[in-house]
């Protein structure tokens, strides 16, 4: 809402209590006075910026948070919580300085509304003070991290593994250790096994699988794609599984990062608004050092986590997972760590999912069937390889992902009860060639039940 409308809806005792505040001299009985005297005056770049700097003066870190905050509109009980209202009489003061109004919307409804020129400019306030803080680069680093679209390529890969493997579960309901090895040597973005011995807080299974896995796997979870059954198995529900391979690839993105939101908000109440700060500074390569202390303020220790440990490891380290930052070295661990926002961050962090761009830069994916027994995808497409994997393996990840078929993938998918006639079809139509001569033989031999002789081994 802009700043005429809130002028307008509010009452001529508000309005004098702003033209007070503000030292105007006007007509205080005239509300047409009070209101062109008022916005005259808000409306200089110079007198704005001198009323944001007293605002700041008056409410600390809390109108900080409001400046980062996304929405325009409260309630009263959100306003006193962003405020940390402890005084009665800090809503009235509020109101009377000119920066939050009172409005009743179609409902009748009473919201309090930050009129939108006034946003911009507390936005424009902070993050010129936040850009002379920080310390960014002219060049590039030598060494760069950007994981784009890997975590949705790696569920894809975990849905897969599990829908193809006979998955076991500790009496816990974690995965064995072979299990979780086998699937790090399939992922794009493989982690370190070995965890510290107290893990909490960020998610369901964080105790028992590196944070990335432990992210993704809580979302399958919570999303009903993944099913611990009583008899300690692993298991996916095909139409969870489905109706999430037909969402568009950005989208999962998005939807794995609102997750992130959620779940780590829990031990880092501030989230939002570091992120929120992170996206207003980090446009060019930048210093975590010099960010940090900017965002520290809305940053707190957790047990075992120190703030630098949460920077790091929770927040720039999950970010750098859900390509929404890249991150940078120059080959000297002495030398700070730089990161810069990616153009698909900002993105996730400004657009809704019915306005995500189509992803062009995604072909359609082919198939190439080696003599080896290898499929090579070329391009991504989830569908595409969860048919695969039916009756083939994931060898390796990458831009380039490569399945192998065997004697005994044949078998687990024709006792899977997947149709192999149909299978064969599917390499011969998306093939960027024919299926190789040996190849479709074996195919043959495979399909009748008949032993081979040794002409494949794994």
């Amino acid at each position: 809402m802009r700043l005429a409308e809130c002028l307008n809806h509010a009452s001529v005792k508000t309005l004098r209590d702003i033209a007070v505040y503000q030292k105007l001299e006007c007509a205080m009985y005239s509300k047409l006075d009070l209101m062109e005297n008022i916005l005259l005056n808000m409306r200089s770049n110079h007198q704005l910026e001198h009323l944001i700097s007293a605002w700041c003066e008056d409410w600390g870190e809390s109108f900080r948070r409001l400046a980062l905050h996304s929405r325009t509109k409260f309630s009263k009980e959100e306003v006193r919580g962003l405020l940390r209202d402890t005084d009665q009489n800090a809503l009235h003061k509020a109101l009377s300085q000119g920066w939050l109004y009172a409005n009743s919307i179609a409902e009748k409804r009473l919201v309090y509304v930050i009129p939108d020129e006034i946003r911009r400019a507390i936005q424009t306030h902070f993050r010129s003070q936040w850009m002379a803080e920080r310390i960014c680069r002219d060049d590039e680093p030598l060494l760069q991290y950007d994981e784009q679209m890997a975590m949705v390529q790696d569920m894809d890969t975990l849905l897969n593994y599990v829908a193809n493997h006979d998955v076991r579960l500790t009496i816990g309901g974690a995965m064995y250790k072979k299990n979780v090895q086998q699937l790090m040597e399939l992922f794009e973005v493989a982690e370190d096994l070995a965890l510290p011995e107290w893990r909490f807080g960020y998610g369901r299974r964080v105790y028992d699988y590196p944070d990335r896995l432990a992210l993704m796997y809580d979302f399958g979870f919570d999303h009903d794609m993944f099913i611990e059954t009583p008899e300690c198995q692993l298991q996916i529900s095909q139409s969870a599984v489905d109706e999430w391979r037909a969402t568009p690839r950005k989208v999962q993105l998005q939807r794995m990062y609102h997750y992130y939101l959620r779940i780590y908000r829990r031990p880092i109440p501030r989230l939002r608004e570091v992120i929120e700060t992170i996206r207003m500074v980090a446009d060019e390569w930048v210093s975590s050092q010099s960010v940090f202390q900017i965002c520290q303020c809305h940053i707190e220790s957790f047990y075992y986590d120190t703030e630098w440990d949460v920077w790091e490891k929770r927040i720039l380290r999950m970010l750098q997972h859900l390509g929404i930052i890249r991150t940078g070295f120059d080959g000297d661990e002495k030398e700070p760590v730089w990161f810069q926002i990616t153009k698909l961050g900002q993105e996730l962090l400004t657009q809704d999912e019915a306005h995500l761009p189509d992803e062009q830069e995604y072909r359609q994916a082919s198939l190439i069937v080696q003599p080896n027994f290898e499929i090579v995808v070329t391009a991504q497409d989830s569908a595409l390889e969860a048919q695969i994997a039916q009756f083939a393996d994931l060898k390796s990840g990458g831009a380039m992902r490569i399945y192998r078929v065997l004697e005994k993938t044949v078998t687990r998918g024709l006792n899977a009860g997947h149709d192999f006639a149909k299978w064969r079809v599917l390499l011969a139509e998306r093939g960027m060639g024919p299926v190789p001569g040996n190849v479709d033989r074996m195919f043959d031999e495979w399909a009748k039940g008949i032993p081979t002789t040794g002409t494949l081994t794994s």
